[in-house]
């Protein structure tokens, strides 16, 4: 089953989620997440998802879960959003890390429903739960109303891309994301 986050979810759902959450961040470059422990990251990301008006809020997840397991995440909102999540995001960061100087890269544009991120567990991969996640993400685009979708992929993921490029992304541009070039796709719906 895929379903949208909830703020009361089960300790265990929570860490996974925020755990799945850290291994896409720990890639990205941002520097003040890199000066921290693994430990440290989860729990303030543990804190996020259980926090409204941020990226990583239980309400911008969809989880993907059976059995009492979490199979996989994706980290979906509208581009609009992008800006004030990203001050909130910045401001979470500045005082939980006692950082002034943080600067988050533009992923998105104001009119596309965007795929911030997408995990799945290590025992769940090569077992279609990506591409269920991206399906998930494309129906709630639909059923907002949305008419493009976009995410980005890094450069050297070519597994991603093209499961990407086979639900029907296609290239736009790349973007830099913190010293490091992501390819920019979309699709219309």
């Amino acid at each position: 089953m895929i379903r949208i986050g909830k703020k009361n979810e089960p300790e265990n759902y929570v860490e996974e989620i925020a755990a799945l959450t850290y291994e896409i961040l720990k890639d990205l470059g941002i520097d003040v997440l890199q000066n921290q422990s693994q430990r440290k990251v989860v729990n303030f990301l543990k804190e996020l998802y259980r926090k409204d008006h941020n990226r990583f809020s239980y309400h911008n997840t969809l989880v993907k879960e059976s059995d009492g397991q979490i199979f996989g995440i994706a980290i979906i909102y509208h581009g609009m959003d992008a800006q004030e999540y990203d001050k909130n995001f910045v401001q979470h960061l500045q005082q939980e890390f006692h950082c002034s100087q943080i600067e988050l890269s533009k992923e998105t544009e104001k009119d596309e429903y965007y795929l911030d991120s997408l995990a799945v567990s290590p025992n769940h991969r090569k077992k279609g739960v990506g591409g269920e996640l991206l399906k998930a993400f494309e129906n709630a685009g639909y059923e907002k109303g949305f008419h493009k979708l976009s995410l980005n992929v890094d450069e050297d993921n070519t597994n991603a891309y093209r499961l990407y490029e086979k639900n029907g992304f296609v290239y736009e541009s790349t973007f830099d994301l913190y010293g490091h070039p992501y390819l920019h796709m979309v699709k219309y719906i």
